[in-house]
């Protein structure tokens, strides 16, 4: 009895791995005849685990460059602004192995900050995001030997990336105001 469970099992085994293979050959050659016959059967078995994403290998570039930029309140006076992306360009600017991880961490703080934030900027650097994305901008302050003071301002500077075309084009920045946060002691 327990021979034949177990035989019944790797046979379950064997054909949901065969049936899986099988799906996975014809999502992807989706040119392949068949599987232009059993797209929705294919779609449903591999979509939910398995979404092709084709950005991975051909991303859509971005059209704008951004900027983070911050001034800290230090004994009640604004200082001046920070951009602290050109500070980050320039540290891996000339490395020879520079780590992509290390050059994305503010790219991604100030990103996660924007998708989940409210469209209040006057808001404390509450949430994880928030918190996140103060401590790396103390961190790149710090770095750079400036005083992070008792509140911080951000700001996100745009400039359009000029097309191909008109390579020498100009196009203003445009600011938009993260938050005017307290920094914690």
């Amino acid at each position: 009895m327990r021979r034949t469970l177990s035989r019944v099992a790797l046979g379950l085994v064997g054909l949901l791995a065969v049936v899986h293979a099988s799906m996975l050959v014809l999502y992807v050659a989706s040119d392949f005849p068949v599987s232009k016959t059993y797209t929705k059967q294919i779609d449903w078995w591999m979509r939910p685990m398995f979404p092709q994403d084709w950005n991975i290998f051909a991303p859509d570039p971005s059209r704008f460059n951004q900027h983070l930029e911050v001034r800290a309140r230090v004994d009640g006076r604004l200082g001046p602004w920070i951009d602290v992306t050109a500070y980050d360009n320039a540290r891996y600017r000339g490395d020879l192995l520079p780590s992509i991880e290390d050059q994305l961490v503010l790219r991604r703080a100030v990103s996660q900050y924007r998708t989940s934030a409210s469209a209040d900027p006057t808001s404390e650097a509450t949430g994880r995001d928030g918190r996140y994305l103060l401590a790396v901008v103390r961190a790149r302050l710090d770095d750079m030997g400036k005083p992070s003071g008792d509140a911080i301002e951000l700001r996100v500077r745009s400039t359009r990336i000029p097309p191909r075309e008109t390579p020498d084009a100009t196009y203003p920045a445009h600011y938009r105001t993260i938050g005017f946060w307290k920094v914690p002691r």
